[in-house]
């Protein structure tokens, strides 16, 4: 894993072992990050939301090693309570797409965090959640 020092730090800060390569996905790569999109936008190709690419990647996760999602998630967990607000950002952003009733509630509580783009991000994340836990009739997946 090539994480540097500093998401080394908040990583173990949060419980987390670097070394393990589900953080690697989580922390590093992926469509999550700081240009991540919730909705079109005109600084991306026509079409391109990131949320909805997100959901791709991990469906292809998913479909490739059938424990991914599940993985996934409990890094999830982890990091909603990062102080790091990049690994912070991350977690909210892919809780969106894998979380249950349990990252919902989290995140609901950061929608009124000082950063704002955190804040922005929770706002965002519950909502799209909110919708996916009622669309696949998930309830309490904790």
């Amino acid at each position: 894993m090539n994480v540097s020092k500093a998401v080394a730090r908040a990583i173990r800060a949060v419980g987390g072992d670097p070394s393990e390569p589900g953080w690697d996905w989580l922390a590093l790569n992926g469509p999550h990050g700081d240009g991540f999109t919730w909705a079109q936008t005109k600084n991306e190709p026509p079409g391109y939301v990131g949320v909805e690419h997100l959901e791709r990647i991990v469906a292809e996760r998913h479909d490739a090693d059938p424990s991914f999602r599940s993985r996934a998630r409990d890094l999830v967990r982890m990091a909603l309570v990062a102080t790091d607000v990049g690994l912070l950002r991350r977690a909210v952003q892919v809780a969106a797409v894998i979380g249950a009733e349990a990252e919902l509630h989290r995140i609901q509580a950061l929608t009124e965090h000082e950063d704002e783009a955190v804040a922005a991000d929770a706002k965002a994340s519950a909502f799209y959640l909110k919708k996916r836990l009622k669309r696949t009739g998930q309830q309490h997946d904790a």
